[in-house]
């Protein structure tokens, strides 16, 4: 198995290169993604299911039916109050309202095809506190709480291969017995009528702790292996837990396409993967890398026919392009030649190890995993890399949270330090380096960035060997930093100009962040880029409160690709090297959001201030529409009036341009 074989070859690594490594993870953390479960939007949901007649269906416009089980308990006392409820158009309140409880800034309603005719609610939240904020457990019910919701009996004897869909809203607080580490959302299934409900699914453990999903996102399950063929068959929903609160409408049962095949998680291993040389075990995902140190990279996926149909000659084919949507190179998988219905062809198949594409010019460059068979093509989100002169990071250039000092006082604490490992395939100059800072960072803190040899770390006690320390810089942050979003230490010698030799035979460095925030006084917190999960040994974080190291939160990519971009120049270049614009570290920090997107696309400039010029073109470089804009923390573009297919948007502000891909479903 893979997954085993990258570990073996981060334990090696770990002891013979990078010093002694360790697994511990930390509490309170988010999980990873759902196994057979998939979330979409209301368009993607179309496109998976096509235009099946539901087998059977739910949409709660008469309310919640008569021969359903409703009932709950609140802290371990089964009460009446303790029950999903009813939104209707004549209910009070109404369908236009969601949470009640204190906790919700509003009581935004879940958006579902047919929310106009109702919707259920479990309302953690306000049965706990009443809707006062800090009532806790002074509400109708207190929590915690266990809320079961239990369909009346479903024939499907005549359907096999079915799935399940409803749309949902869910925001995450506590699963059972009060953990952060789990969500408190369940779907269990029976064949006997309800005497017993064997099969489970846990949903939504991606969802972050106190975040929340979309105000209608679609939950698919491949459901056929659970209840598929069966007579007496009841589904429960059931809320385990917490707060805040669960939404559910227009549940279904649908017959199964014919021919379907999705990307899927396996046995640990993701969806899709992207592996950095140079050997195929253990070295660090380079989101950011010089054209010195450009490796070969290879990918790999997991499908599974998730249709009834057997697939034949299925493979993987995985497109690099430039910012401007120009092919640069294909790689392909073998192709396995039948996949029947139901199974999964793992990373085994589907992988393109054998031919590695290595890049070959500075560039952003786009990558899209496509999922082949004769009677399906199905394309993955696009993931950016960047191949520049300067700079080498293990982030993808996706902003996705802001961890650090402030994170959690009660566990970080002043001292907490967090790093990240910069792998190197040459020899290379180390001129300085930029940590950029979360959006709610507070002058006042001190960050201090030290560079270490990869045998530095002594391990969950040990710490830092100094004799290995290489460059060392400190910085009291104050509010040109703030505002502009990182802060850059310079590492060159004072009297020669020259960066500090990074020697390729050291394998790798660590970048180590020491954070002091009095106490959560000054907040201090590092953007983090979630688009791979980072590889074993390759990042770490120490809480000062608890007195120990850990690999990150359990399940959890809050800990995952920071955002410190060593600055690598040529020796005569290092006046320009250490001397990037302003402009264009706004530019480069734009985000947009979602991708792929069906109505608009909301662009979050951050801590971008001035005019901007946005274009979104098709891939021959045709201007479709254009606006000039001032930033704003959440600008939304209307897309609507665009046809499906791929797009770039380009962001400008005077000569600096940022282009990337956007999906219209």
């Amino acid at each position: 198995m893979k997954k085993f074989t990258i570990l073996a070859g981060v334990m090696i690594l770990s002891l013979s290169v990078f010093g002694q490594s360790f697994e511990r993870t930390a509490p309170n953390a988010k999980m990873m993604d759902d196994g057979r479960v998939k979330h979409l939007s209301q368009k993607q949901a179309e496109s998976l299911n096509g235009s099946e007649t539901p087998i059977w269906s739910e949409d709660f416009a008469s309310g919640i039916p008569s021969t359903w089980l409703n009932f709950g308990t609140a802290n371990l006392v089964s009460d009446t109050d303790a029950v999903w409820e009813y939104r209707g158009t004549v209910t009070n309140p109404s369908n236009t309202v969601g949470s009640r409880g204190a906790y919700m800034s509003n009581q935004t309603p879940m958006s579902s095809a047919t929310a106009s005719n109702g919707f259920v609610i479990f309302d953690s939240d306000f049965l706990d506190n009443a809707g006062v904020a800090g009532n806790f457990g002074n509400g109708i019910a207190a929590a915690p709480h266990l809320a079961e919701l239990i369909t009346d009996m479903i024939d499907l004897t005549q359907h096999s291969i079915i799935d399940l869909s409803f749309t949902q809203y869910y925001r995450r607080f506590a699963g059972p017995a009060g953990s952060q580490a789990v969500p408190a959302t369940y779907v269990d299934f029976s064949v006997d009528g309800g005497a017993t409900f064997p099969y489970s699914v846990t949903l939504n453990s991606s969802v972050a702790v106190n975040s929340s999903t979309a105000t209608n996102d679609v939950v698919n399950i491949i459901a056929g292996s659970y209840i598929g063929g069966q007579d007496s068959v009841k589904i429960r929903f059931r809320f385990d837990g917490d707060y805040y609160f669960w939404c559910i409408d227009d549940i279904q049962i649908l017959e199964t396409p014919a021919n379907r095949m999705s990307f899927t998680e396996w046995q640990g291993a993701p969806a899709q993967d992207i592996i950095y040389g140079p050997s195929t075990t253990g070295s660090a995902r380079m989101g950011h890398m010089t054209l010195k140190q450009a490796r070969g990279i290879s990918f790999d996926a997991n499908a599974v026919n998730s249709g009834t149909a057997a697939q034949s000659n299925v493979k993987l084919s995985v497109k690099v392009l430039d910012e401007l949507g120009t092919l640069i190179q294909t790689v392909t998988s073998a192709t396995k030649s039948v996949l029947n219905a139901g199974d999964t062809a793992t990373f085994n198949d589907l992988n393109t190890y054998a031919t590695a594409w290595t890049p070959s010019a500075n560039a952003e460059y786009q990558v899209v995993y496509n999922l082949l068979s004769d009677s399906v093509s199905i394309f993955s989100d696009t993931t950016s890399l960047f191949v520049t002169d300067s700079t080498m990071s293990m982030d993808f250039g996706s902003w996705d949270n802001s961890i650090g000092a402030s994170s959690n006082t009660t566990q970080w604490g002043d001292g907490s330090q967090m790093y990240n490992r910069h792998d190197l395939v040459d020899d290379e100059l180390l001129f300085g380096a930029k940590v950029y800072l979360g959006s709610t960072t507070v002058a006042g803190g001190i960050l201090e960035l030290s560079v270490y040899d990869s045998s530095a770390y002594g391990g969950n006690t040990s710490g830092w060997d100094v004799n290995k320390l290489v460059a060392y810089g400190q910085k009291v942050l104050d509010a040109q930093d703030v505002s502009q979003g990182f802060v850059r230490f310079d590492f060159t010698d004072a009297t020669s100009g020259r960066g500090v030799d990074l020697d390729q035979s050291k394998g790798a460095y660590m970048y180590n962040l020491t954070m002091y925030d009095n106490q959560g006084v000054n907040t201090l917190l590092v953007r983090n880029d979630q688009t791979w999960g980072k590889v074993g040994g390759s990042g770490g974080m120490y809480l000062a409160a608890l007195g120990n190291w850990y690999s990150g939160y359990s399940g959890s990519r809050s800990l995952n690709n920071l955002w410190i971009r060593g600055i690598n120049c040529p020796a005569t270049n290092a006046a320009a090297c250490m001397s990037i614009g302003m402009d264009e570290e706004s530019v480069n920090a734009i985000t947009f959001s979602p991708n792929p997107a069906s109505d608009y696309v909301s662009i979050d400039f951050g801590l971008s201030v001035g005019n901007y010029d946005i274009s979104i073109m098709d891939l021959t470089g045709k201007v479709l529409k254009s606006e000039k804009i001032r930033a704003a923390a959440d600008f939304k573009l209307n897309i609507s009036d665009l046809n499906v297919g791929m797009y770039l948007v380009r962001i400008q502000k005077g000569k600096y341009v940022k282009t990337s891909k956007l999906s219209v479903l």
